[in-house]
């Protein structure tokens, strides 16, 4: 008898269990209290709205170049004969780079040199015999005349023979090499080629609707497009004053008077400083979340009163859940730890939605118009998934020594200072 009513408790403790999680999904007659009692807190973080300024960022990619860079090609054929400067290696103006060997243009400049010391030993013994009288004038003009022509013709052999050496036509550094000793070097292909590293600039193509917006002198960011830490300022140097019929675009030139880490033919992107609003309300970017294509912010408000007495009188009520019933009841026990929990951390918190007007908008920081004031709260993370109205819990509340002043400068995802 006394096992048939354990038997009999059991099967009724099942049921009950039962009976409270049909409840508790809404499939019981007390499914709509349940769902009541089921209120999740969402964990955001937050940041208050303040004052700032933001920038105006007209973007492009371009491509890092060198005011000063040169291919050599050898003026004149030739086997390449010696090699003084490889790829890295530093150069000055005048420098040899490479030599070539040709036997054609080397007997020329011999012959042509051979040919000037024949005359002018001629001219000297022409000069003496006129002083005794032994030749007239005329003669010595003749070979003076042969002379002159001769020493044309030797310093164009030597200027052709000169072409076999190449030399680094400005101070700089060798950034290719593509002849190796012992190989034909020709006209053909470059054998060289020296670029300067510290005189660079950037060449952004801009679109014809922006024309009116870009000036000389603008601040410009550059910022490596595989490595955000690596970047650099600049300014707007030059502007083309034609457009492009076939891109539909412009060209601004970027001054670079510190390249840092940068180098050419490295891809950038490029962040011209078009306008500036300072001491405007600013938001976190990360803030703002689109519905319907209309930005919306949620801003963190106490929880209405009328809710937190509902919560009250629904914690005291057990549901028919059979809390004491180790199948049934587990979850209310778990949500009155959570307000409780939520208690002992301060006054209740819920998120609401707010349509704002956008000003300007950069990488970090949005001017908010209207929708907020000065010093409320708005959630900037979490809040992709949160409802007006749902509960909140703030766990990583904003540092009061991260004022907006510095907010909306032209810079990437790195912190203002953080030179690549």
């Amino acid at each position: 008898m006394r096992g048939d009513r354990l038997v009999r408790m059991l099967i009724v403790g099942v049921l009950m269990g039962c009976g409270s999680g049909a409840e508790e999904s809404g499939k019981g007659p007390k499914g709509d209290d349940a769902d009541a009692a089921v209120d999740p807190v969402t964990v955001v973080e937050a940041a208050s709205v303040a004052k700032g300024s933001v920038a105006d960022v007209l973007t492009s990619s371009a491509v890092v170049e060198s005011e000063a860079s040169a291919d050599l090609v050898p003026e004149a054929t030739g086997v390449v004969r010696e090699i003084r400067k490889d790829e890295g290696d530093p150069v000055e103006k005048g420098d040899v780079l490479a030599v070539l060997d040709n036997v054609t243009l080397g007997t020329g400049a011999a012959r042509a040199s051979a040919e000037v010391s024949r005359l002018e030993q001629q001219v000297d013994e022409a000069k003496s015999l006129l002083q005794r009288g032994a030749i007239s004038v005329r003669e010595v003009e003749d070979l003076e005349h042969q002379l002159r022509t001769a020493r044309l013709s030797s310093r164009e052999a030597s200027s052709s023979y000169g072409s076999t050496r190449l030399t680094a036509p400005f101070d700089g550094v060798v950034a290719m090499r593509d002849v190796r000793v012992g190989e034909l070097a020709t006209s053909a292909k470059p054998a060289f080629q020296v670029v300067d590293p510290r005189r660079l600039r950037v060449v952004a193509s801009l679109p014809e609707r922006d024309l009116a917006r870009v000036a000389l002198g603008q601040p410009t960011r550059l910022i490596s497009a595989y490595d955000d830490e690596i970047w650099t300022t600049g300014e707007v140097s030059r502007l083309s004053p034609v457009v492009d019929a076939a891109s539909g675009t412009f060209r601004a030139t970027i001054g670079v008077p510190d390249p840092g880490k940068l180098r050419p033919g490295q891809f950038v992107s490029v962040k011209i400083e078009v306008d500036r609003h300072a001491e405007v309300l600013v938001v976190p970017k990360e803030a703002l979340v689109y519905e319907d294509g209309l930005p919306v912010l949620y801003r963190i408000v106490p929880a209405p009163e009328e809710e937190d007495d509902d919560e009250d009188a629904e914690e005291g009520d057990d549901g028919g859940g059979g809390g004491w019933w180790p199948f049934g009841g587990g979850g209310d026990e778990e949500d009155e730890e959570s307000a409780e929990e939520e208690e002992e951390a301060g006054e209740r918190l819920v998120a609401e939605r707010v349509n704002v007007t956008l000003g300007l908008v950069d990488d970090d920081w949005a001017e908010v118009s209207a929708g907020v004031e000065l010093g409320q709260r708005v959630i900037t993370v979490g809040q992709s998934h949160l409802r007006d109205g749902g509960r909140i819990r703030v766990v990583d509340d904003e540092d009061d020594s991260q004022e907006a002043s510095g907010a909306g400068a032209v810079k990437p995802d790195a912190t203002e200072g953080d030179e690549g």
